[in-house]
């Protein structure tokens, strides 16, 4: 899959969802990007935007960004 942000598909709400209990139930990223149907960087960078976000706050919606419950 190409590295261009301007083809990357939005993550929807479901799919994060998804990836923090695959996570937690300790799937490895190769398994979790084949059953989202995203690459493996894909998955690693979610994580990071996770870990990143941790008690921040959306300036447009006011609400806490989504994060890995067990991070």
């Amino acid at each position: 899959m190409p590295n261009n942000r301007a083809t990357a598909r939005p993550w929807l709400p479901d799919e994060e969802a998804t990836l923090c209990s695959l996570l937690n139930e300790g799937v490895e990223a190769d398994e979790i990007a084949e059953r989202l149907g995203r690459s493996r960087q894909a998955i690693y960078g979610r994580i990071q935007r996770f870990h990143k976000q941790r008690g921040r706050i959306s300036r447009k919606s006011g609400e806490t960004f989504t994060q890995w419950p067990n991070g």
